[in-house]
């Protein structure tokens, strides 16, 4: 039982009020824990959570003590069309309300709701400075509410501008291995009709081949129409994408992608998502759309500290990429996992 007495609510995305309420106990969190978090704002986060993708549920609760004050935060996201035994969970407690058993009525909250949904696993995530810290608070807190290990993620930054010369050597570099197969092509904002089918299909592919420990994911429900829906929703928030796409020169099959956003006024461009088509690999495109990408970010868009990106360090091929790149490790993700009808 919290110390706090209280009351755990589902959030409506109308209410403004609520809305705000949560979104300050999210930045006053990650501002707390993440030395490099910047914050969106308030605007461009209600377009994001008022404009859902049908594919996946949202659901938000947040936990309330008796004055009405907002003290923590469950967002679920459950998909629907894909990987119908998950539920993904991001809790956040105000820093002055932690270890007042907020947090963990807000997990086990999230886990009935899963059970109810019929889901049999639930993830969770953790991120500590530097290299896995078994005593570090997150860690401590995820094992004590029964989660057990999945698999972890290194979080790197590469520090902005790239010399130049390392990116043009990396390029040409790159290009001994698919000239005359493969064509580079960027985009900034919506990636051309055309290309959507293929991208959309590459990104399907990506949870199935992304490292994940012991734990099999299905491959996801990307459209082109999702993808639609989500250049509507970025243009809304005016946010800025970037694209790189490889294009096999006899098929006109788009092979491998690279993508990086950004929001102003945050200074810094997050890597969504960098794949390369099982079927395409060991030409080095990988690199080639990573390069061209950060080519591009830095003419047309100069003045960003850093690049975040996100990899399992098992996936020997993208470490080395970004080594090459010159990113430097700064965080280390876990995710964690959870069978909720075992609680």
């Amino acid at each position: 039982m919290p110390s706090v007495p209280g009351v755990i609510r589902l959030i409506d995305p109308a209410d403004d009020r609520d809305m705000r309420a949560v979104f300050d106990v999210g930045i006053a969190a990650k501002t707390f824990d993440l030395p490099w978090f910047s914050p969106i704002n308030f605007s461009s986060w209600l377009i994001q959570m008022r404009t859902p993708d049908p594919e996946d549920a949202q659901e938000l609760y947040a936990y309330f003590d008796a004055d009405g004050t907002c003290l923590g935060t469950n967002l679920l996201f459950i998909p629907l069309e894909d990987n119908t035994d998950k539920v993904y969970s991001l809790v956040d407690v105000a820093p002055e309300h932690r270890r007042k058993g907020v947090g963990s009525a807000l997990v086990e909250h999230g886990l009935a709701r899963a059970r109810a949904l019929g889901r049999t696993k639930v993830f969770a995530e953790t991120l500590v400075p530097g290299a896995f810290d078994e005593q570090h608070g997150f860690v401590r807190f995820a094992r004590s509410s029964g989660f057990s290990q999945g698999w972890d993620d290194i979080a790197r930054h590469l520090a902005l501008p790239v010399p130049q010369e390392r990116l043009s050597r990396l390029a040409q570099s790159a290009a001994v291995r698919y000239v005359g197969d493969y064509r580079i092509e960027t985009f900034a904002g919506r990636v051309p009709e055309v290309h959507l089918p293929g991208l959309a299909e590459l990104m399907r592919l990506l949870a199935v081949d992304s490292p994940s420990g012991d734990i099999d994911f299905d491959a996801e429900a990307v459209s082109p129409d999702r993808l639609r829906r989500m250049y509507d929703r970025e243009e809304e928030q005016g946010r800025i994408h970037l694209s790189a796409l490889a294009v096999h020169d006899e098929s006109g099959a788009v092979v491998a992608q690279s993508d990086l956003t950004m929001e102003p006024p945050i200074d810094f461009a997050v890597q969504l998502g960098t794949y390369v088509h099982r079927e395409h690999r060991g030409h080095r495109l990988g690199m080639a759309v990573k390069v061209a990408n950060l080519q591009q970010l830095q003419r047309d868009h100069p003045g960003p500290a850093f690049v975040r990106t996100m990899n399992a360090e098992t996936n020997v091929h993208m470490v080395s990429v970004n080594v090459d790149l010159g990113f430097e490790i700064v965080e280390t993700s876990t995710e964690w996992v959870m069978d909720p009808t075992t609680r």
